[in-house]
């Protein structure tokens, strides 16, 4: 494997031979595996950097093996002891070997003179005393394809001499740099040609420079690119050339999605594309990797200490599609022979399936297979097959630019090949992008259809002005993706411009939108909303220190409101009304202000930073997440082992394990009660939570409904709810006023009515299965912007101790039922499981009543062997922590297949 490869002496290096771009004086070692290319110190850096705090850019880049230094352009003659550069994720012994030969054959460092006037490399040889060592980008395949193409429209860097500035835009202008923010520095496509005469002795047909600055034009681009894929004389047939154009989309679109969230300047980098040319061997690969799968798949089970410590010893591979935390997209077979594309976020398609509009997916479990290695560590890395490569490489004039905002000269160039290579695999996810003007008040309101495939969406740039999605605001020029089943708007205060792509591939339809428009402000009830943002956050500032010189009685108010502590809201009314919504607004503009709220949620049916059939709370005290289809009060959310876009929440959760609040309403209480003194102590403790309050987001209600009113007055005393914010009901806001002012007198709790948004999206029991099955998956395995590998358990039946709640019943009490003791058998199967904050030993009462640490899902029951197959966020066995088996989310049978 690479990770155990010895650097090699200057003896056994030879001239690069596939170079199609860049400098001359690449080297390589004997067998091809490693890459040499002289640099300058600056590209070092960045290889470091990127690999040190930058790891999702750093997965783009090739494998950075370290440095060697050379005393002459192209001429190795040793390895710098004053270098000896190690990137933190090579194995110890591959350290140890480069800082022993770096000692045992230290050279003084040649430094290269400084250059006053610009003049062209005319030898193309770089002037330098360094190089770095990286994975041969073409190692590994038969007859590789490869296309170098040089990103962004401006070409130098800052330091660049005023002739070298005018040169280079020069270059930008009369090329595809200018129009498409690329240009096609070098290819080499095996068998080109059909002519001998046009084939080197490898049988490759070359592109030089100047085929991509003289030859290819904005309007020939998309058909001089197709000859790097569709090849008939080398045996890549349409099918396969549309398989291989449609892995290069997801790609690029991980490309863009990564240097949108990075703050860097690169100018003259490039994408590396590479792919197996040789369409009998490309096949071969593919049926090779294929049976891989299909043998690691008919493995004998593994003890769960077995699996974890393979898990654990996993070494990052750079074979794409082999490791749960670098994922590339790959081409693979189904049973059938058919091609299968495996997408960069776990997700797999039939090419003719999605061609052709439909969506198909192989199960969870043939996904893991396609994405660990299950192979002995001990294994070749050649036994892995090679069909494709993207690599982001050439960073001579790149560094990291911290507050200046992503990439978007090279940004340009990587959306423009998105859609190239969009219409090179005849239409699959075809985009269309389109720009939308709004004006002051006005809202784009979208329905994103459901889809089995990750990337099908949309993504939103703020191009000008400013906008937000309930009160969190976008940042200009980020793109932002809203993927499947999000029903949500758009709101700008001021006006803006976004640029939408569509790339939906729903079996229901594309995407569904409109832009609702208000011109004054009685028009959209938001204005409404943020009013009582402002007079809220009145209420915040007197509980946190108090304002100005006051009056007697306005001093003595201002002392009941700071020992009283922030506002606490509850929000209410029917189905569909926005209240959600409306609690996401109220938190978010909150917290950019300053303030740091407590978030409740009482609703089984939605669940706040966790599964539903839970109820919630945590403390909202940064930025929300845009993207996430809850806008941050999704699991997403919530901490993992990998990085967040966002700051984490922690929140504190109970499990009801029911759909409604009728169920089982002596429950209901019972947990609510709980939360509420967990809210109440984290206020004592917590001055900026006390001060900022608290927002209350409750079930949704029928009204005139017998229990309507009971919990609604029920969470009021539980939370000492001092506002009520009744969303599109009168009804509703004059029975609630009522029983209120009975229960704590008049004006003792402030209950006001606010008109819904018209906007509103209606959710109906299909839409909201869906988002139920989608919040349960992403608990264990993550979403497309961080893929988690949770961990499959076996144990035995006395390993386990599950209780279940009560079942429902119209004769029975729920309040003299309790949890009993669990019989294993099929009927668990596919259930998702509370773990409980527990003892095993503890009383059922106390058990059904304690927090929930986290959740398993049930993969299998084998009775006869004694035997129960579950998965788990997190390896270890359970101890004694008991389990809870509720009625509610009801089983996702799809989640391992």
């Amino acid at each position: 494997m690479i990770g155990n490869k010895a650097l090699p002496k200057s003896k056994d290096l030879m001239p690069y031979s596939f170079a199609v771009a860049g400098h001359d004086g690449t080297l390589c070692d004997q067998d091809g595996v490693l890459f040499i290319k002289p640099c300058t110190q600056q590209e070092i850096d960045f290889y470091e950097t990127a690999n040190k705090d930058h790891q999702q850019f750093a997965d783009l880049m090739p494998t950075y093996m370290g440095t060697l230094s050379l005393n002459e352009a192209t001429e190795v003659s040793s390895i710098n002891e004053q270098l000896p550069a190690v990137a933190d994720h090579i194995s110890e012994e591959m350290k140890e070997h480069v800082i022993r030969d770096a000692k045992a054959a230290a050279a003084e460092v040649v430094k290269p003179k400084d250059n006053i006037r610009w003049q062209p490399n005319k030898n193309r040889k770089i002037a330098t005393s360094k190089s770095v060592v990286l994975e041969n980008a073409a190692y590994g395949y038969s007859h590789p394809n490869i296309l170098d193409a040089k990103l962004g429209s401006r070409l130098w860097a800052d330091d660049a001499p005023l002739e070298k500035r005018q040169r280079f835009d020069e270059i930008s202008r009369q090329t595809t740099n200018g129009s498409h923010g690329f240009r096609i520095a070098g290819m080499r496509v095996y068998k080109g040609s059909e002519n001998p005469e046009e084939l080197d002795s490898q049988g490759y047909k070359i592109y030089d420079k100047d085929y991509g600055r003289l030859q290819v034009t904005p309007d020939n681009v998309v058909d001089e690119m197709r000859k790097f894929i569709f090849n008939s004389s080398a045996g890549v047939d349409e099918d396969l050339g549309r398989a291989v154009a449609s892995v290069f989309v997801e790609n690029l679109k991980r490309v863009e999605r990564v240097l949108a969230n990075e703050e860097s300047r690169m100018y003259s980098a490039s994408l590396l594309f590479t792919f197996e040319g040789d369409g009998e061997a490309l096949r071969a690969a593919i049926e090779k990797e294929n049976a891989m799968a299909s043998a690691a798949t008919s493995q004998t089970e593994e003890t769960t200490e077995e699996m974890n410590a393979r898990i654990a010893e996993k070494i990052v591979d750079s074979q794409p599609g082999r490791t749960a935390t670098r994922v590339d997209s790959g081409i693979v077979l189904d049973d059938e022979g058919q091609m299968v594309l495996a997408t960069a976020e776990g997700e797999f398609k039939d090419i003719e399936a999605v061609i052709s509009g439909q969506d198909l997916r192989l199960s969870p479990t043939e996904e893991k297979v396609l994405h660990f290695d299950l192979e002995d560590e001990d294994s070749d890395d050649d036994e892995f097959p090679k069909i494709f490569s993207l690599k982001l490489i050439d960073f001579a004039h790149a560094e990291w630019t911290p507050g200046q905002g992503p990439d978007e000269n090279c940004l340009k160039g990587v959306r423009s090949l998105i859609k190239i290579f969009e219409e090179l695999s005849h239409g699959l996810t075809a985009s269309t992008t389109r720009t939308i003007a709004l004006q002051p008040l006005w809202e784009w309101r979208f329905e994103v259809p459901h889809s089995n495939t990750s990337s099908s969406g949309i993504t939103v740039r703020l191009v000008s002005g400013s906008a937000e999605r309930d009160g969190t605001e976008l940042a200009l020029n980020k793109v932002y993706t809203f993927g499947s089943g999000c029903k949500s708007k758009l709101l700008t205060w001021h006006g803006c411009t976004l640029e939408v792509t569509d790339n939906t591939t729903g079996t229901g339809g594309g995407l569904e939108d409109y832009v609702a428009q208000s011109s004054t402000a009685e028009e959209t009830p938001q204005v409404s909303y943020l009013n009582l943002h402002f007079a809220l956050q009145a209420q915040r500032q007197t509980a946190a220190t108090g304002t100005g010189r006051q009056t007697h009685q306005q001093q003595g108010q201002q002392q009941q409101q700071r020992a009283k502590g922030g506002p606490r809201v509850m929000v209410c009314g029917p189905q569909d009304t926005g209240k959600t919504s409306l609690c996401r607004t109220l938190v978010a503009l909150a917290t950019r202000m300053g303030s740091q709220p407590v978030m409740v949620n009482v609703d089984p049916r939605e669940g706040l930073l966790s599964l539903p059939g839970t109820l919630s709370a945590a403390v909202y005290g940064a930025i929300m997440d845009v993207e996430e289809p809850a806008c941050g009060f999704g699991v997403g959310s919530t901490p993992s082992s990998g990085p967040s876009a966002v700051p984490v929440k922690l929140p504190m959760v109970y499990y009801y394990g029911r759909e409604r609040v009728d169920d089982d309403l002596p429950f209901w209480k019972e947990l609510t009660g709980c939360l509420g003194t967990v809210v109440r102590q984290k206020m004592e403790e917590d001055e900026q939570a006390r001060s900022a309050g608290l927002i209350l987001d409750t079930p949704a209600v029928t009204v005139g409904g017998k229990t309507t009113i009971e919990m609604l007055a029920h969470a009021v005393r539980e939370f000492s709810v001092d506002i009520v914010v009744v969303l599109g009901s009168a009804r509703l806001n004059a029975e609630l006023q009522s029983r209120l002012n009975q229960e704590h007198g008049e004006n003792a709790v402030t209950v006001l009515m606010l008109d819904k948004s018209e906007g509103v999206a209606e959710r109906d029991v299909g839409w909201m299965q869906f988002t139920r099955e989608a919040a349960i998956k992403e608990y264990f395995f993550g979403d497309s912007k961080r893929t988690l590998s949770p961990f499959t358990q076996s144990v035995g039946f006395d390993e386990l101790v599950i209780f279940k709640a009560p079942e429902e019943s119209e004769y029975l009490d729920t309040r003299e039922q309790t949890l009993g003791r669990a019989e294993m058998s099929q009927e668990m199967s596919h259930w998702t499981l509370a773990v409980m904050n527990a003892s095993v030993n503890d009383p059922p009462d106390k058990i059904r009543r304690a927090p929930v640490m986290g959740f398993i899902s049930i993969a299998d029951v084998d009775e006869d062997r004694r035997r129960l197959k579950f998965l788990s966020p997190v390896s270890g066995r359970l101890g004694n922590r008991p389990l809870v088996w509720g009625r509610w989310p009801e089983p996702y049978i799809n989640l391992l297949g």
